[in-house]
């Protein structure tokens, strides 16, 4: 198998049901496209393939999936090239992640900058680049960790408006998840920095920019304990952490204590 990298200039092509499109693949529709390999006729059957957006201001890799069919000629996807006879050469695809550039985040331009993803030239202009083996490794694996960064949420660290800083109220989305009030995140990170308080990981010494200014926070009395209205105290009940450290302490109910975390670090 190997991986392709297909490009979308948005001021060449508007993908005008780009957002439905990324929703029903969010909600687990098998979604299936054509795109084109341009003057490529390497793609085949059973690859792997990456969707670039180029050409302005956010750029960056917003979606993957399957190759399904060798590549086959048919119309230009331009119209006026379309109707000179101008053909080109496209592949069907299915795609298992399709992010919406325009309301979310994507992949940034910029990591792709870093050895050895460095190795493949990203500025394409045309589809249907072969992505060497290495570098479809690492952004195999790059692109994994960022689509569960996105997806990746513990009860008590869903969004809601600014304001009061008040803790418990629920609300419903796919389960009932306790609101966070990102005033009081900011304030807790603010008063204990971006390190993680449980192991001392820093993510932008060991990630670089990347990592800069990532962390998760804790509530340290659960949030289900806390009843409607409580007005949170972001240095007292709130503590920056890593999400290996979040993942620990939630593998029990009731949470293990950030103390009882650090013993088990100790232990080893």
């Amino acid at each position: 198998m190997k991986t392709y990298l297909f490009a979308w200039n948005p001021k060449r092509w508007p993908w005008k049901n780009l957002a439905a499109m990324s929703q029903d693949v969010k909600d687990g529709k098998s979604i299936i496209d054509r795109w084109s390999s341009s003057n490529s006729r390497k793609p085949k059957k059973s690859d792997r393939f990456f969707l670039i957006r180029v050409g302005d201001s956010k750029r960056g890799i917003f979606a993957s999936g399957s190759i399904l069919t060798d590549t086959f000629e048919a119309p230009h996807w331009d119209p006026e090239k379309s109707a000179l006879g101008e053909i080109t050469h496209y592949v069907q695809i299915k795609y298992d992640t399709l992010l919406d550039p325009d309301a979310e985040d994507i992949l940034p331009r910029t990591l792709l900058d870093m050895p050895p993803l460095s190795e493949m030239y990203w500025n394409i202009q045309m589809s249907g680049v072969e992505i060497p083996e290495k570098v479809a490794n690492e952004l195999e694996n790059l692109w994994a960790g960022f689509i569960h960064s996105l997806t990746f949420n513990f009860p008590e660290e869903i969004d809601m408006p600014e304001g009061l800083l008040l803790e418990g109220a629920v609300k419903r989305v796919t389960i009932n998840a306790y609101e966070r009030n990102p005033t009081a995140r900011k304030k807790c990170i603010a008063h204990f920095g971006v390190i993680c308080q449980i192991c001392g990981f820093d993510f932008e010494k060991t990630y670089g920019k990347a990592g800069k200014g990532l962390i998760h926070v804790h509530h340290l009395k659960p949030l289900s304990e806390i009843g409607q209205g409580y007005e949170i105290d972001p240095i007292q009940d709130m503590i920056p952490i890593c999400p290996n450290c979040h993942a620990i302490i939630h593998r029990q109910n009731p949470p293990y204590t950030p103390s009882e975390v650090k013993e088990f670090l100790q232990s080893e």
